[in-house]
């Protein structure tokens, strides 16, 4: 007999109840239905998306966003986020009589830090309007042709994802961006927009829409007094911060504060216990946090090793590791993407087994794009990525996040190692240090956040390695990490396949200088822990498979050419346009 629908709903509650439990309580006991949420929504939600219950951050803060009043919501990453906005937005959307058309322009503006989060939520906003197609969703960023863009937003879009610059070039110059419908302002990962520098832009916008509170109307429009009366403002953030407290102040009426501590709320000082309370990290309990103490020199070695053991004990999986700089991205990309080693019989091979993606703020658009969709569909896939994928991308089946180089302050790492253990799932982070970096681990405990010992020994050994005439080798024991014999193979290996090509010799070399430069950039208490005069640059070089450690110097009297080559150009240009401009004028005045 078959099973009926509601038969079929009532085990797949019980798989989610079951789930819940698994999650330490990461699901609410509640369904999306019982948030107030239109039926057939809660449907899509379910049936063709996979969401069968809410998070506990969802269950309160989506009656909030119905209620429309201003939000501040402080949520631990993985946890859905999106849906917090988007899914009672488009509830309310869906309710307005008459019917909203694309030709009313944007009802609804989200606001991000980065091109990969934009598509993202644009990607899930349109599955969540599957059922209302009348709601159009639509997104403008950098790197995009404007052109276009501006057609686009001539033709309407009802909900506008777009990153800060973007907007503001679009607000000030199309003039055929029709907003005066706008009821929706979101802050989508607030802390990194304000960190990537978009504070006055923000503000601007703000200025430019009406939406910045406790500022006078001072073109004394009451039309635009009562817009921003009625419109609903909402912030949401992993970690919160000074600079995120002062948006908030600026752009938030009165809010709901959601995933804050009760005293931060009830408390006078209130800026201040946000600013303590965003020191303290809660991470999901099942993300397995382990470090590894690796000599410089070895760095590079190590992460290989590392790297082929989580391949070769699970085929089919996604491995996602940070480094500081686009030049590291780069090179260990070119060296991951060709590297061969021969191991044990006569036949060479490939290194690693899998499809390696890289991801970085210098790259084209396209690539972006075309790296950022790849490894979301991609069953076994590793991506080498600068901070550009710490925030709020939802890559699925990440299982291993690893911080070869070191994210700075611990709410960095927190963002980082958020792109695993996401929504219940398990997942691992390991982090790499140096043994003069050690007193990090100590910073970080500060902030609630502990580590254990990666079995580094334990993973080394477990390679086959028999060379012509070498006895077992692993039965000696061994003094240091650099002279274990499988790390001795590698990193010949690696500086044979480095000096081999010039151009994979000047990706090293760039590297390298960038490394070292970013290195010294740290910056607080961290200064104290990150000192590249601790460090000895022959074995950094090692690092990156050079035999010989490049010179820094000439590396910065180029910058010092070209940025004096740069301000020349720049000083021509206004020649030449001031020269036409007073010539313009001289032949105005002939008569």
């Amino acid at each position: 007999m078959k099973a009926t629908k509601r038969e079929k709903r009532e085990t797949t509650e019980m798989k989610a109840s079951t789930k819940e439990e698994d999650t330490n309580g990461l699901f609410a006991s509640c369904s999306f239905s019982d948030l107030g949420l239109h039926a057939s929504l809660c449907d899509h939600l379910q049936d063709k998306m996979g969401f069968q219950k809410p998070t506990k951050i969802q269950a309160e803060a989506i009656p909030v966003v119905i209620s429309g009043r201003h939000a501040l919501v402080k949520a631990a990453t993985g946890t859905g986020k999106t849906l917090v906005y988007l899914a009672p937005i488009i509830h309310l959307m869906q309710m307005r009589q008459p019917r909203i058309d694309r030709s009313d322009g944007t009802f609804a503006l989200v606001l991000v830090p980065t091109r990969e989060l934009c598509m993202q939520v644009y990607g899930i906003a349109q599955k969540l309007v599957h059922r209302f197609h009348w709601v159009v969703p639509g997104y403008i960023m950098g790197g995009e042709n404007r052109a276009k863009e501006k057609a686009r937003l001539r033709k309407g879009i009802s909900i506008l994802i777009a990153t800060p610059g973007r907007l503001l070039d679009h607000l000030k110059n199309t003039s055929s961006f029709n907003y005066s419908n706008l009821q929706w302002i979101v802050f989508d990962e607030a802390d990194m927009i304000l960190e990537l520098g978009f504070g006055k832009a923000l503000e601007e916008i703000l200025e430019f829409l009406g939406s910045r509170t406790g500022v006078s109307n001072q073109s004394g429009n009451k039309n635009s007094d009562l817009k921003r009366s009625v419109r609903q403002n909402l912030l949401l953030s992993a970690t919160l911060n000074e600079k995120v407290n002062q948006l908030a102040n600026i752009s938030l009426d009165n809010p709901v504060r959601i995933g804050l501590d009760e005293m931060a709320v009830s408390s006078e000082n209130e800026e201040l216990l946000i600013k303590d309370l965003a020191d303290t990290y809660n991470l999901p309990e099942q993300l397995l946090q382990r470090y590894v103490k690796v000599p410089c020199g070895s760095r590079l070695s190590v992460l290989l090793s590392v790297l082929k053991a989580l391949f070769e004990r699970e085929a089919s999986q996604k491995v996602v590791v940070f480094l500081s700089t686009c030049d590291g991205v780069d090179f260990h990309h070119a060296l991951l993407t060709e590297f061969e080693l021969q191991v044990e019989t006569n036949q060479i091979s490939k290194f690693l087994n899998c499809t390696v993606l890289r991801l970085h703020g210098n790259m084209k658009q396209e690539d972006r794009a075309k790296a950022f969709q790849g490894f979301k569909t991609e069953k076994s896939a590793l991506l080498l990525s600068t901070d550009v994928a710490a925030r709020g991308l939802d890559f699925p089946k990440v299982r291993c996040i690893i911080q070869y180089d070191s994210p700075g302050e611990a709410s960095e790492y927190v963002h980082r190692v958020g792109r695993t253990a996401r929504l219940g799932e398990k997942g691992e982070a390991l982090l790499f240090l140096q043994p003069v970096e050690t007193d990090y681990l100590r910073d970080l405990e500060l902030h609630g956040v502990s580590l254990k010992e990666y079995p580094l020994e334990k993973i080394l050994d477990s390679f086959p390695l028999l060379q012509k005439g070498m006895k077992n080798p692993y039965k000696k024991k061994i003094v240091s990490l650099d002279m274990h014999p499988w790390i001795m193979f590698i990193q010949r290996a690696l500086e044979s396949f480095v000096s081999s090509e010039p151009s994979t010799t000047k990706l090293a070399r760039d590297a390298f200088c960038s490394w070292v430069g970013a290195y010294n950039a740290h910056r607080g208490e961290l200064k104290k822990i990150f000192v590249v005069k601790k460090l000895h640059l022959g074995h950094v070089a090692r690092s990156f498979g050079l035999k010989e450690q490049p010179s820094l110097v000439g590396r910065v009297q180029a910058r010092k050419r070209k940025r004096e080559d740069k301000k020349e150009k720049l000083v021509k240009k206004r020649k030449v346009v001031a020269k036409k401009y007073l010539s313009s004028d001289l032949s105005t005045w002939q008569i």
